[in-house]
């Protein structure tokens, strides 16, 4: 059964545990149908951008199925999304790099959900005159805890819109903030996909979230590894290599701040020792271990920067880390493989 699949068991139980239901799509919870929308990035990434509107009285954690036609394939991914609170939606951008025909079809996206905890947290962005569009095209205001509990990693999202109200992209707040207190307000900023910046007008659906764990897989070995991921940025081109005995792939940081990647994988011994490389270079990471036995590497990622990451450290009885450094001591991954002008918009899909 895949990591992805096992999360969303679990979670399912522990909710039901809890008394509560699972549910399908409702009037109540859906996704209206201008506020759907993909399109192709400056790296050639097909892009669904969208929010699940709740107008349930309660509040919700909503699961979507997107489907997409590629050529002659159907590609079929399931999200489970943040909480939505009560008479709120909750914004979503994904990117399938997967996706490689020019004119991918995108079908409406399912949405079931179950009952989310009733202590929900109560962050609300304050409408005042912080709450401002700047001329680079993103805005920036203060949140503030109008709850009686510390809440921890939160997020800020926004529907972003163009001219004549056009919902363009989804945009989520690039500050790390790790708590906020009862009574406390700190301030935050969301960046348009820079690709959208001049065509920005205004943003709506203010709403408050954490970062998405986002499931996926690559091919080792000839079978199946699935492991997840959050990250402030993307994470693109994503494969194993098993000549080298390792994951690689491009970060791709387009905000003006420093960002950060966090990747799980399952354990497979005790003794892993994982090695981030950026560019062939080692760079500082940090790994742990949590209460389900998945590590977790976490590194930086630089301001506006799209580099390529390798991560050694897996195990296999036929490789050593010593192998995969001798690649890069022979060059054979070159440095001009980078792809420059990382968010420029090549094509939009209505």
């Amino acid at each position: 059964m895949s990591l992805r699949r096992t999360v969303i068991i679990v979670n399912l139980v522990v909710l039901l545990a809890l008394g509560m239901t699972a549910q399908v799509s409702s009037a109540d919870v859906w996704i209206p149908d201008n506020q759907i929308g993909s399109y192709i990035d400056g790296d050639g990434v097909y892009t669904v951008i969208g929010a699940v509107k709740n107008s349930e009285n309660y509040p919700i954690i909503p699961t979507i199925e997107i489907k997409i036609t590629d050529d002659d394939k159907i590609i079929s991914e399931s999200y489970t999304l943040p909480v939505a609170n009560p008479a709120k939606d909750i914004p979503f951008k994904l990117k399938f790099a997967q996706v490689s025909s020019e004119n991918p079809i995108l079908e409406k996206p399912q949405v079931t959900f179950v009952s989310g905890p009733s202590d929900y947290t109560n962050i609300e962005v304050v409408y005042d005159d912080n709450l401002i569009k700047h001329q680079d095209g993103h805005t920036s205001g203060v949140i503030a805890n109008n709850g009686n509990f510390t809440v921890h990693g939160i997020k800020v999202y926004a529907l972003i819109h163009g001219k004549d109200n056009k919902f363009i992209d989804v945009g989520k707040s690039v500050e790390i903030i790790e708590k906020l207190e009862p009574g406390e307000k700190k301030e935050f900023s969301i960046y348009p996909d820079p690709s959208f910046a001049a065509q920005v007008n205004y943003y709506s659906c203010f709403v408050i979230g954490d970062d998405m764990v986002i499931p996926t897989f690559v091919i080792r070995d000839d079978k199946r590894f699935d492991f997840r991921y959050k990250t402030e940025g993307y994470l693109t081109d994503i494969k194993y290599d098993n000549e080298k005995d390792a994951l690689m792939l491009f970060a791709r940081n387009p905000w003006p701040m420093k960002s950060f990647a966090n990747i799980e994988f399952p354990m497979e011994s005790e003794s892993q020792k994982f090695v981030v490389y950026k560019e062939g270079k080692k760079i500082e990471s940090m790994q742990s271990r949590d209460e389900q036995n998945t590590w977790h590497i976490v590194f930086d990622l630089e301001p506006q920067s799209s580099k390529q990451i390798a991560i050694s450290g897996f195990e296999s009885d036929n490789k050593s880390e010593s192998s995969f450094n001798s690649y890069y001591l022979l060059g054979i991954i070159p440095a001009g493989a980078i792809i420059a002008g990382i968010f420029v918009r090549k094509k939009r899909h209505h």
